[in-house]
């Protein structure tokens, strides 16, 4: 095939495609269909076959639902199970906790003294510091000396990991961890960890033989931390 035919053909193959195009563009195309629109809602009501449950049945069922978990709660610490006590103490006593705190304040008074009753008494400080601090603060004040003393470290200590200045001033509030040293630690610690934070906190209270030992702990702790650092 010579030059002449080639470009012939190329041509009229050309020209037969823009014609398609043509007639493609300039035939009429038929829009797309709009949605149908619902239908209107019927007049006529069906009753559900399913049971609606009144306001006194609804009360009935919560009940018995707080009395289980409560129940599961027991169980957990009578069975010595490890793994049964961490679910409970993870997942039954901050809901229970939540919604219906007076059961919990009485089982740990039903608790007999012992290992039990001290497992549960501070698992219940450290669970309802972090849930309401207020409410946790004003029950750890109701139990006597030694218990207030092992619930009020145990909610101290849960609030020092996020909060040192406020675990300190809980600690004032309920009387623990000035005459045993455990406090002076926590500022250590604090200002070995985040001295200008500790220093701007000790710099907000006010003067007297308390807050010296305090912010002499916290000098040493900076005076450290600038020695490393040369």
């Amino acid at each position: 095939m010579n030059r002449t035919s080639i470009i012939t053909l190329v041509a009229v193959t050309l020209a037969g495609i823009g014609t398609v195009l043509w007639l493609h563009a300039t035939e009429p195309r038929k829009p797309w269909p709009k949605p149908t629109p619902p239908p209107p809602a019927s007049p006529v009501f069906v009753p559900s076959k399913e049971h609606a449950s009144s306001v006194e049945e609804i009360e009935r069922e919560a009940l018995s639902h707080y009395q289980q978990l409560e129940l599961a709660i027991e169980r957990s610490l009578v069975a010595k199970d490890p793994q049964q006590r961490e679910t409970a103490f993870t997942f039954l006593l901050p809901e229970l906790l939540q919604v219906e705190p007076k059961r919990i304040v009485a089982m740990v008074v039903r608790q007999e003294p012992g290992d039990v009753r001290d497992l549960l008494r501070d698992e219940v400080a450290r669970v309802w510091i972090q849930a309401d601090e207020r409410a946790a603060v004003d029950w750890i004040k109701t139990l006597d000396e030694a218990e207030r003393s092992s619930a009020a470290n145990t909610a101290v200590a849960v609030i020092a990991s996020r909060d040192p200045g406020g675990a300190i001033e809980l600690a004032d509030e309920l009387g623990v961890g000035r005459d045993d040293g455990s406090l002076e630690h926590l500022v250590q610690l604090w200002a070995i960890e985040d001295p200008e934070a500790a220093w701007r906190w000790i710099e907000t209270q006010p003067d007297g033989p308390r807050t010296d030992r305090l912010r002499a702990r916290i000098k040493q702790a900076r005076a450290q931390a600038s020695a490393a650092r040369k």
